[in-house]
């Protein structure tokens, strides 16, 4: 008998497999197009096609591509969704209620709309796809990534006037850039969103980043807090104007604060000008770490004045507050590029203080430019100025460390730097340079100058001399903090003046006629003479370094 073999046609095999086979064809990164500001939803989620007619040709609404994108599932590729809407733009999206959540990984890339462009220098972005929430409803959120959205990205949109968080992240992973969130499209005028510009409950996410400089968010005019994260962490937060225009110049506050955080391990800012964020404007604080907030590392940023670093935009309230059992964060750092700039604050520069929650300890505030704050330049308790106590055995907000005590002379660069507190201990000294004195006779520190340490003895005392001989003027006052071996820093000492001798132009009375020159002698023998503060008589030494 002669056998048959049939072979079964790949569209019949496509037919069996039906829904799931169709699926398994669109799921690996599939684009789809917004050409249509419409609310309108997709007639059949899943089946690859974002349309929201029977006419022929594409006809896609954003809330027609999330819930298609959401259909087809996941896969290793993120899915796109892209804008092409037909006309000049900027285009207005306007939600009749909540867009779905996002359960998968999506790009939303709104530069790709024709005539869009993000941000270059001190240039504002021109973003075409505005997310207007005005209609959406009550409690309502503008973008929210749910758990399954790992890897999502959201650039080139305007996002404003939720009632709720303009971008919710609920998952980790995820890069947020490019955006204006709660300021309109031309960067100057409110559109804020009822609480945070962006909410972040996840790990891994990037607000802004250090690549470029058109990875910059504008988030400010909201109700809360500009960023504001929680819980989870290891999140990056830099290249950012919080709560400044789109220029960076002026003041557009979000409510709350700029940024707030009661999660761990957080980066905000970083050692280079890519990284730096502008968190200024602000109605409430610069930067808020809550308790839980532990690890995060705050360094290089602008905290009240504008992106030139130069004129002031204060935040309303403290430049930066480490609050309730916030422990092991690090405010700024004395290597290149680490140190933020703190100024013109309505309140303290560095605020350090315990709540209903806990204590704060072992946070670091080292090497920042601090000064023209309303209050103290770092101040432990919101209590004012500190008194040293004999051993320092007291705690509380960073053990209340004691600050060290400086004594200068007239006419001489040397300082010497005294510290008492707890015995055979090594201690860190920063000394800072300011024009003036703050008013309350105590820091700030407005130019850090150097490091060095100093080791108690049995008594708990420790002293040395230093010389910042070409790195004083006359008239400029010095400033030390301690910082202790677990990271206790100290509030600002008392300030001591440098004294400068001024050396008199002669005024010559006659002129004399030369004579015949005498015949040289043996030279004298010069004495030695002992230099003031000699480093050999005090040990250790703290080593000048000039920046």
């Amino acid at each position: 008998m002669k056998r048959t073999i049939m072979i079964v046609p790949l569209l019949l095999l496509l037919l069996i497999g039906g829904w799931t086979v169709s699926q398994a064809l669109y799921t690996a990164g599939v684009t789809v197009t917004v050409d249509r500001t419409t609310d309108l939803s997709d007639l059949n989620p899943g089946d690859g096609v974002c349309d929201v007619s029977v006419n022929a040709g594409d006809q896609c609404s954003l809330r027609a591509a999330v819930e298609e994108l959401n259909a087809l599932g996941p896969d290793t590729t993120p899915h796109r969704i892209e804008f092409a809407i037909p006309g000049a733009g900027p285009f207005t999206i306007a939600p009749g209620s909540a867009l779905p959540d996002i359960t998968v990984p999506v790009e939303i890339d709104g530069e790709t709309q024709p005539g869009a462009t993000c941000p270059t220098g001190g240039a504002v972005a021109s973003l075409m796809v505005v997310l207007d929430g005005s209609s959406a409803g009550a409690d309502v959120h503008g973008l929210v990534f749910e758990t399954g959205s790992d890897g999502s990205l959201v650039r080139g949109l305007v996002i404003g006037n939720f009632t709720r968080d303009g971008i919710r992240i609920l998952s980790n992973n995820n890069r947020i850039r490019c955006n204006h969130v709660g300021v309109g499209v031309d960067g100057f005028s409110a559109m804020g969103n009822g609480l945070s510009g962006v909410y972040v409950y996840g790990e891994d996410n990037v607000i802004g980043g250090q690549g470029s400089l058109a990875h910059r968010n504008v988030l400010s005019g909201n109700g809360s807090a500009g960023v504001r994260i929680e819980l989870h962490g290891n999140n990056y937060v830099a290249n950012n104007f919080i709560g400044t225009t789109a220029d960076g110049l002026g003041a557009l506050g979000n409510s709350f604060g700029g940024l707030y955080t009661t999660s761990v391990g957080n980066t905000i800012g970083g050692d280079a000008a890519l990284m730096r964020n502008v968190l200024s404007g602000n109605i409430g604080f610069g930067i808020r770490v809550n308790a839980g907030g532990d690890n995060n590392i705050i360094q290089g940023n602008y905290i009240g004045v504008a992106r030139d670093g130069v004129t002031p935009l204060p935040n309303l309230s403290d430049g930066v507050q480490v609050l309730g059992e916030a422990i092991g964060n690090v405010v700024g750092g004395t290597a290149v590029g680490e140190a933020n700039l703190i100024a013109h604050n309505g309140g303290y520069g560095v605020l350090v203080n315990d709540n209903v929650t806990g204590m704060p300890i072992q946070n670091s505030i080292r090497g920042n430019a601090i000064f023209n704050n309303s209050d103290l330049g770092i101040d432990l308790g919101s209590d004012g100025i500190d008194i040293n106590d004999p051993g320092d055995g007291d705690s509380g907000e960073n053990e209340h460390q004691n600050y060290p005590v400086l004594f200068s002379t007239a006419g001489s660069t040397f300082v010497t730097v005294t510290l008492s507190s707890q015995a055979g201990t090594q201690y860190t000294v920063d000394l800072y340079r300011s024009e003036s004195c703050d008013a309350s006779g105590y820091g700030e520190g407005q130019a850090y100058l150097s490091t060095g340490t100093l080791i108690t003895d049995g008594s708990g005392y420790a002293e040395s001399v230093v010389s910042l001989t070409g790195m004083v003027s006359s008239g400029n006052t010095i400033t030390a903090v301690a910082t202790d071996p677990q990271g206790n820093t100290s509030e600002f000492s008392a300030c001591v003046t440098i004294t400068l001798p001024v050396t008199p132009t002669p005024t010559p009375i006659y002129t004399a006629t030369p004579g015949p020159s005498p015949t040289p002698g043996p030279s004298p023998t010069a004495t030695p003479t002992a230099v003031p503060g000699d480093f050999s008589l005090y040990l250790p030494v703290i080593v000048r370094r000039n920046q």
